[in-house]
């Protein structure tokens, strides 16, 4: 991508912008909404955040989004959502995400309505439309805008742009909804969510930011980690264990892959038992 193709986006990306304003902005915390929010800032554009918060993520990457928006001035309308309160979301269908985005952003569209007709606007990029997201279905249907995507920008683009214009943590690596762990058809409870939640926290504790625990619904679970980062893990072994077992999720297998997205629908083979 040369600087000028990568410009002609961001004015793109900016025309977009103006015409949707006035209007609310869903951040999630990555860096792609978390850059969305940013750009509009930049160009004193009249757009809110606002970021839903729930048993879908862990008290630790909480904490992060909120240290995140903070560095930017950001200060987000929050929604209490519950997506286990959605039954094809607790049963973890194969279409769990369409329904939780349904219930999520209709509640964002309520918010846009209180006071006066608002645009509500999401991060889905360029890369998000050539990938199984069961939820793009449901933000279409809502006439939810994806400014990004529509800009032609893809996250290697995002990445580069948010480094250019100054927003922290530009390769922030995704973190997809702990409902994500767990494998299709399996039923989802909040004490699941937050036994995963615990056990991420305390990867993240290690100084990890590339992984994933799975629960597999075999013999053993599994934890991902990225190649990159599998140095951290030397000596580690009894920490690994004892953190997996508090959690009540052990015995697991130990899986270092550069692919973390999308287990459960082509799982990886594992290579160590712990």
């Amino acid at each position: 991508m040369t600087d000028s193709s990568l410009k002609a986006k961001l004015q793109v990306l900016r025309v977009h912008l103006e015409t949707l304003q006035p209007g609310l902005i869903a951040v999630s915390g990555g860096v792609d909404s978390r850059f969305l929010m940013h750009v509009s800032r930049l160009r004193n554009l009249d757009f809110q955040a606002v970021h839903a918060v729930g048993p879908h993520q862990s008290p630790l990457e909480q904490d992060q989004t909120r240290t995140l928006l903070q560095a930017r001035n950001v200060t987000p309308r929050i929604v209490r959502f519950d997506p286990l309160g959605q039954p094809e979301v607790r049963s973890n269908s194969r279409q769990r995400c369409y329904w939780c985005k349904k219930a999520l952003f209709s509640n964002f569209l309520e918010l846009a309505f209180t006071e006066s007709p608002r645009s509500l606007l999401d991060g889905t990029h360029l890369d998000d439309l050539a990938v199984h997201r069961p939820g793009q279905k449901a933000l279409q249907e809502l006439g939810v805008h994806s400014p990004l995507a529509q800009a032609g920008l893809t996250k290697a683009d995002i990445r580069q742009a948010a480094a250019w214009l100054g927003l922290e943590a530009p390769d922030q690596p995704s973190r997809a909804c702990l409902l994500t762990r767990f494998p299709y058809d399996r039923q989802v409870t909040t004490a699941d969510l937050e036994a995963v939640g615990r056990v991420e926290d305390g990867l993240s504790v290690l100084g990890l930011s590339r992984f994933r625990f799975r629960v597999t619904g075999r013999e053993r679970n599994m934890l991902q980690i990225h190649p990159d980062e599998s140095h951290v893990l030397r000596d580690q072994e009894a920490y690994l264990r004892d953190l997996v077992v508090a959690a009540g999720l052990g015995p697991f297998e130990l899986a270092i892959t550069s692919r973390l997205s999308g287990y459960f629908d082509s799982p990886a083979e594992s290579i160590a038992h712990f």
